[in-house]
């Protein structure tokens, strides 16, 4: 059989079996953002690790070295906001030819240590290995108090699901990349400074920033789970496509979902772009991926504990988008006129690239 027959999830859950030999420490292994180990009372480690492969998840002629390096941070501390942790060290290990240029690794290392300063996370060792391809594997580590996690489970019938900021955009600036690249009118100079400030760009910029820069919702973490118990029941970072995440929570719960799609924060660069290209703005924010933003559940009590806290803060928009269903009304989506469709939940899936 070949791995497309399966695609990723099938091939993750055939080696979860006889992973964990000593269970006393592991409290969550394989399934979530993040395993969670126990390192002493109460304290909880979280590990995760995400691999960038050159084709695959980025075209090294088209992306800056050092947009390469902080995309390889940004979606591993993205997973530990995603379990609601605080990221404190990481591994970098990398494959390349030997003909790469030293410059383009000091540019590599220089992305990746402007995103881990700002969070005050150590990069503390690894591996370089040769290769004919560039490949980027960050392993980051993460300290959270046991009572605080956030696992995917845990969403129950009548909790509302909330997004943080706005979907879409970082499939828009892929659409506007593969464009530009088949057109012959991208360069290097075509993505976005890092140092750029946000609210002086144009849809385009914004577009590519969302994909080339990601911004981890660490803050929007931190207030989440400083709401107390019992507000959060479930969370997860949006890093396949919101109907992909919206699955596996239902997944990991043993629930339903219902989503509203007049609700769905989509990017108003996305919509733009998309209108240009005539496309829906819908399928980028359900099935695009790549937005890190956080997708989670709350008691249906808390939404406005949560909207008050995120405007306090002066964090970015957060958006009640549907509800937790029992298991048997499967997960869909109410789409204009009221009809009710069932909601896919692919997104991108390695080895079955099924929407890109």
């Amino acid at each position: 059989m070949e791995i497309s027959k399966i695609g990723e999830f099938g091939l993750i859950s055939r080696i979860d079996d006889g992973c964990v030999n000593d269970p006393s420490s592991v409290v969550q292994g394989i399934g979530d953002d993040a395993a969670v180990v126990r390192v002493s009372p109460g304290c909880m480690l979280l590990i995760c690790t995400d691999m960038l492969v050159e084709d695959v998840h980025f075209i090294r002629c088209a992306a800056p070295w050092t947009h390469i390096g902080y995309k390889a941070v940004a979606v591993n501390l993205s997973d530990i906001a995603a379990m609601g942790g605080e990221p404190k060290h990481c591994v970098v290990s990398i494959a390349l030819p030997p003909s790469e240029r030293v410059e383009n690794v000091d540019r590599l290392y220089e992305g990746m240590k402007c995103l881990l300063a700002k969070d005050r996370v150590n990069l503390v060792g690894g591996d370089m290995v040769e290769s004919s391809i560039l490949a980027i594997s960050v392993t980051m580590v993460g300290q959270a108090d046991e009572k605080k996690i956030k696992y995917r489970y845990g969403a129950r019938p009548g909790d509302v699901v909330m997004v943080t900021g706005d979907l879409g955009a970082s499939a828009a600036g892929l659409h506007l990349l593969e464009a530009e690249l088949k057109s012959g009118t991208w360069t290097i100079n075509s993505a976005p400074d890092m140092e750029e400030q946000p609210h002086q760009e144009d849809p385009r910029s914004t577009a590519l920033r969302a994909h080339f820069l990601p911004v981890p919702r660490l803050e929007e973490s931190r207030t989440l789970v400083g709401l107390g118990p019992g507000c959060v029941t479930a969370m997860i970072d949006v890093s396949d496509g919101l109907a992909s995440e919206v699955g596996h929570i239902c997944d990991r719960s043993g629930t339903g979902a219902l989503i509203y799609s007049d609700l769905v924060p989509v990017s108003e660069s996305a919509r733009m772009i998309a209108d240009e290209a005539g496309i829906d703005p819908l399928e980028w924010a359900l099935f695009g991926g790549e937005d890190f933003e956080l997708l989670f559940t709350v008691s249906k009590g808390c939404v406005r504990d949560v909207e008050d806290a995120f405007e306090a803060a002066g964090l970015c928009r957060v958006t009640a988008i549907g509800e937790i269903t029992e298991p048997s009304l499967r997960r869909s989506i109410v789409i204009a006129g009221g009809e009710r469709v069932d909601l896919a939940r692919d997104g991108y899936v390695h080895f079955r690239q099924a929407f890109r």
